[in-house]
């Protein structure tokens, strides 16, 4: 066997921490040296996990080949191909499955996290935050959850961007099941990285530990909506323990969704309002980047189609007038349109929503796209 193939049943041990491997590496000095060690300096329970595995070493590597031939390839930290945002980590993989495209080195990435039952303005700006920065060729970096992670990597690439999810179990495993549109879109225009074999389920503690990877990738990390206490906060932890800048937008004090991002703020996080202040934290230049980094507006004149429909005409003008970050009912809209009967209403709103324009939420209102 190479070298790589006992790296590869070292990272591929079943809960084997990054940190336990490396000891082992130092101490005994190779990956084959640590595999034909009889007795290791762990628990007998790992040991004997140690014992088990390499009895199937033989059907680990032929999974890891017949996972190659399906388009998911591991990469050793011995690789050049391998990450060099992760090498800086105490805790760094000792390699990594990816299907798909890795992030770009040259490139920035961002990453966004956030709640996964955000509101409608949490939604809104995790999909503008992700479209506009994924559109101007930054990597969009997140966990491909529900909610803001998945707003805001659909967004980016459907601007036409890339974006890499990393998730807390195999490659192969589409978790939550509800993605699988992203899941897909990703693998074919992005990345999906992970540390664990392929087959390996969603296991509720690697996603705690996939989040230091989250961090890692991500030059500057962006929290949307987060409750005071959450798992976006480790994201959060692991990205300042790696000096990494945290933006966190701001909410209106009483919602629960934005209690974490406000308590961040408070403790020193950057205030996130548009994408010049993502541009500013990367130190880019956002003349350069090619499009307007001003605040984002939800009050004014409507833009150009974004259907390429063009100016929008009097009558659905001003419907659109009434939409802003907030969801707003048809029973709302009647009593601001009195001449207008519900049946013309509806198709105004059929109308904007079918230009892009605005979009229906959950709870039957509309809002401003």
């Amino acid at each position: 066997m190479e070298r790589r193939d006992y790296l590869y049943f070292l990272a591929a041990l079943p809960e084997a921490s990054p940190l336990l491997l490396r000891r082992l590496l130092s101490l005994y000095g190779s990956p084959e040296a640590v595999f034909r060690e009889e007795k290791l300096p762990v628990s007998a329970l790992r040991q004997e996990a140690v014992n088990e595995a390499k009895k199937r070493l033989p059907e680990m590597l032929e999974a890891r080949d017949e996972a190659e031939k399906a388009g998911i390839r591991w990469i050793s930290w011995e690789e050049k191909e391998y990450p060099a945002r992760l090498t800086a980590l105490g805790d760094a993989p000792l390699g990594i499955f990816v299907k798909g495209k890795l992030p770009p080195e040259e490139t920035p990435s961002v990453g966004i996290i956030g709640a996964r039952s955000c509101t409608p303005y949490g939604r809104m700006m995790a999909e503008r935050f992700g479209g506009e920065l994924g559109g101007q060729g930054l990597s969009v970096i997140s966990g491909m959850a529900r909610g803001i992670d998945g707003c805001a990597q659909e967004a980016a690439l459907e601007s036409g961007g890339t974006s890499f999810a990393v998730l807390g179990c195999g490659a192969d495993v589409c978790y939550p099941q509800g993605n699988r549109k992203l899941y897909d879109a990703l693998a074919e225009k992005g990345g999906l990285l992970t540390e664990y074999p392929p087959g390996t389920p969603p296991l509720p503690h690697h996603f705690p530990l996939r989040n230091r990877l989250i961090a890692a990738l991500s030059d500057v990390l962006l929290v949307i909506e987060a409750r005071e206490k959450s798992g976006s906060q480790i994201t959060v932890d692991q990205a300042l323990e790696q000096g990494k800048e945290v933006l966190a937008l701001p909410g209106r004090v009483g919602d629960a969704l934005s209690a974490g991002c406000l308590k961040l703020i408070g403790q020193g996080a950057g205030i996130l309002t548009c994408c010049g202040d993502v541009y500013d934290a990367l130190g880019l230049d956002a003349a350069r980047i090619g499009k307007a980094a001003g605040p984002f507006s939800g009050t004014g004149s409507p833009p150009s189609g974004p259907s390429g429909s063009g100016e929008l005409p009097a009558p659905l003008k001003q419907i659109w007038r009434h939409m802003g970050t907030d969801p707003v009912h048809v029973e709302e809209l009647l009593a601001a349109e009195e001449d207008l009967t519900l049946g013309e209403l509806s198709l105004r709103l059929l109308e904007l929503e079918s230009r892009g324009y605005i979009r229906q939420t959950p709870g039957g209102g509309y809002m401003k796209r």
